[in-house]
């Protein structure tokens, strides 16, 4: 189903004359925000791995809600530190008129409130920048976690088609044991063996094509498409090497500081912290919180060489079981290598196929997951 997006108020008339089944989702940004190219590229029917974050910023519902909620607070004044804090004075006052005298335990729990935001108040640092660096570090997470999901479903595609062409074997061996007890050749237990592999792994097809769904469904619904829309999901681009090769934890630190959204957010807090218990709190979390940075962009580098190092590996079996699948081929059509032997060869030369296909997806994601590092999201400990 094609997914119709943001539009605006004058062609919307227009828009709802195309032909054809059509979902009408808005987008976050004005018509104007984008190029005409790049609102086609977003529209169309189809899943990109380098369209994930604008699909994210233009039609996911928690950027939306993120986005309502900043211009709510806009509305209502609550823009410094100071406008936030009275907004919470005002919120205690408000229980305090509540205050009857007349119901006990109504009166207690509305002087409750009303301390509560009075303290809230007092130790408020919170500012609309502060709002907007957290929900643009939401939005950046949204990103990831779709990053992530797209890899996981080509991990999963991957891993279906091994087991498929396990199956394939598995069949095959399954008839040669019942053509071989046939003829007193192997026992009854031998043939429910066989019979057993095939259950099992055909068992295995049906849990990761439910898997495979799910993910899809997911993705579908986290990118503006509805859970059962069937938009075409492209491969992920092959991995940057010269990227690898650039990556320098050392040097890079500056950038995952200046970029960390935890970092922004908490030295925006200190500048509008009052109290000296507060500010005191603060400075000790922004020093343990940058020397988290530091650490995890090293922890993600090392996982960057170990993804490298296994695709390297896998790269060298597969081109091993190639070698022996052209040997194998060659002797099938001569016909001095039975069918069961072939099928058993050739599952195993999709299995390392497959396997340096999966190889790849993980160094990719573990390239990925250290440029979202150096670009705000490296782990900092906690607020």
């Amino acid at each position: 189903m094609r997914k119709w997006k943001q539009i605006s108020a004058f062609c919307l008339a227009a828009a709802l004359t195309v032909s054809g089944p059509a979902a009408i989702v808005w987008a976050g940004s004005p018509e104007f925000a984008r190029t005409p190219e790049e609102w086609a590229k977003l529209r169309d029917n189809v899943m990109e791995y380098d369209e994930l974050a604008g699909l994210i910023r233009e039609y996911n519902v928690t950027v939306q809600k993120n986005q309502l909620d900043i211009n709510d607070k806009k509305k209502n004044d609550r823009i410094t530190s100071d406008q936030n804090a009275q907004y919470y004075r005002d919120a205690a006052s408000d229980y305090r008129d509540m205050i009857t005298g007349d119901d006990p335990v109504s009166d207690a729990s509305g002087a409750a409130s009303a301390n509560s935001a009075e303290a809230m108040a007092d130790n408020n640092v919170e500012d609309l920048q502060v709002y907007q660096l957290t929900h643009e570090q939401e939005e950046a997470n949204l990103v990831a976690t779709a990053q992530s999901s797209m890899i996981t479903y080509f991990q999963q595609r991957y891993e279906l088609e091994s087991t498929k062409s396990s199956l394939e074997f598995a069949e095959a061996a399954y008839q040669s044991a019942l053509v071989r007890q046939s003829a007193g050749m192997t026992t009854q237990a031998d043939v429910l063996g066989a019979l057993e592999s095939v259950q099992s792994t055909q068992t295995s097809i049906d849990k990761l094509t439910s898997s495979v769904e799910e993910t899809r469904q997911k993705l579908c619904v986290m990118l503006g498409w509805k859970y059962n829309d069937s938009p075409d999901i492209l491969e992920i681009p092959a991995v940057n090497m010269e990227r690898i090769a650039a990556m320098n934890p050392d040097t890079d630190k500056d950038s995952a500081l200046g970029n960390s959204y935890t970092l922004k957010i908490n030295k925006r807090k200190l500048e509008n912290a009052v109290g000296d218990i507060t500010k005191q709190t603060l400075n000790r979390t922004i020093t343990s919180n940058e020397q988290n940075i530091g650490s995890d962009l090293t922890k993600r580098y090392r996982a960057v060489l170990q993804a490298k190092a296994a695709y390297d590996q896998a790269g060298a079996e597969f081109a091993l079981e190639s070698k022996n699948m052209d040997t194998a081929q060659r002797k099938y059509d001569l016909g001095t290598l039975s069918k069961l032997d072939y099928l058993k060869q050739k599952n195993a030369y999709d299995t390392k196929n497959l396997a340096i296909k999966t190889a790849e997806l993980v160094l990719f994601q573990a390239v990925q997951n250290y440029d979202n590092a150096v670009n705000g999201l490296a782990s900092t400990g906690g607020l």
